[in-house]
């Protein structure tokens, strides 16, 4: 067994040379790569469905942007796209008077009608929504509550100062918590939390850090966060690719390997292939390219390539590739309602057995 030394470590010259040769065998030194990941919906699929957006109850001027906004920035792009319909444009008063019920919008609770207020101007209950829109013809109804709003947060203005997002309020953190109505079968399919803080926003979608108005761009992200419930979504994850000093093809494979660092996966992926073209036996390249085909998720393509690695050289990082690869393909089926790929799993774990290593089916 080879003993792991970080690339960075300063050796004698026979040393060196040793360690140098073990690196050349399994794979070199590792680098990482970020990678956009599909992720699948947190609650329920509703892709290509009718919503109904209801009530969100709390605050105003908390409650009625967030529902706006909800309206507004539902996804609508190929493969995650559904549609954001309000209820109370669909909402007439003699479907309400059918309803004696009706919801405080500032405490959620239930409450008969007031004969202050007219009945058309009263928020429906439960009932009264899904009775809308069924004739309607919606598919789902999702209505929110927010939960609090904390100035206490625990993050100071040092840290977004160092990570450059002193646009949002460090003292702001949102919670909404959602519930999701079937309007076919006239039941609750289950709900979830949305808690999101500035700093969080910040990192997880920077493009929100030019907005001018902190408030208004933390709104947006708390909306972004929510329709990650129901609607598939992308998430940035950290890859390690192997980086080779020694074996024929090394240069051309770590030239590749910033490409990748860089995000540039289709350019990174030409330069592997032709390495693994002119060099059969250069691991790292072959691994590496496994990760480009999952990056176009190409997933069949990337177990074939990351299985002939394994072949190759039987080392923990080839193994572990190949079981991250097949999660994603896992979660991307997931997310778009995909069956099972024609060559099967070639990973599995024992689920009685709770988190263990996953065991590599090699063929």
């Amino acid at each position: 067994m080879f003993t792991s030394f970080p690339c960075s470590v300063v050796l004698q010259p026979i040393t060196l040379l040793m360690i140098s040769v073990s690196l050349a065998l399994t794979s070199g030194c590792r680098v990482a790569a970020p990678m956009h990941v599909w992720t699948p919906p947190e609650m329920e699929s509703l892709v290509g469905k009718r919503v109904g957006i209801s009530d969100v109850v709390g605050p105003e001027e908390i409650a009625g942007p967030i529902r706006q906004k909800m309206l507004s920035m539902n996804p609508d792009d190929s493969g995650r796209g559904l549609v954001a319909i309000d209820t109370k444009k669909l909402q007439s008063p003699q479907a309400i008077q059918l309803v004696s019920a009706a919801i405080d919008p500032k405490t959620g609770q239930s409450m008969s009608e007031s004969p202050g207020l007219p009945t058309n101007e009263l928020p429906t209950s439960d009932l009264a929504t899904n009775a809308i829109a069924r004739q309607a013809g919606l598919d789902y109804v999702l209505r929110g509550r927010i939960e609090g709003r904390n100035h206490q947060s625990k993050v100071n203005n040092q840290e977004l100062n160092e990570l450059g997002l002193v646009p949002f309020d460090p003292h702001q953190a949102i919670a909404v918590s959602w519930k999701l109505y079937s309007v076919k079968d006239n039941r609750p399919i289950g709900g979830k939390p949305v808690v999101i803080d500035g700093v969080t926003a910040a990192k997880r979608y920077p493009d929100l850090t030019a907005v001018a108005d902190p408030n208004d761009a933390l709104l947006s992200a708390v909306v972004r966060e929510s329709y990650r419930l129901v609607s598939p979504s992308t998430r940035q994850q950290t890859v390690q690719l192997a980086t080779p000093y020694v074996a024929p093809g090394s240069r051309a494979t770590r030239q590749a390997n910033d490409l990748a660092i860089a995000g540039r996966w289709g350019e990174a992926e030409i330069i592997w292939q032709e390495v693994v073209d002119r060099y059969p036996t250069q691991s790292a390249a072959l691994h590496n390219l496994a990760l480009a085909a999952a990056a176009g998720q190409d997933f069949s393509r990337a177990k074939t390539l990351a299985r002939k690695a394994i072949r190759r050289f039987p080392v923990p990082l080839h193994k572990n590739t190949l079981a991250w690869i097949e999660k994603r393909q896992r979660d991307y089926h997931r997310a778009f309602n995909l069956p099972d790929p024609p060559e099967g799993w070639f990973v599995s774990r024992d689920q009685s057995a709770g988190p263990s290593q996953p065991v590599i089916k090699v063929r």
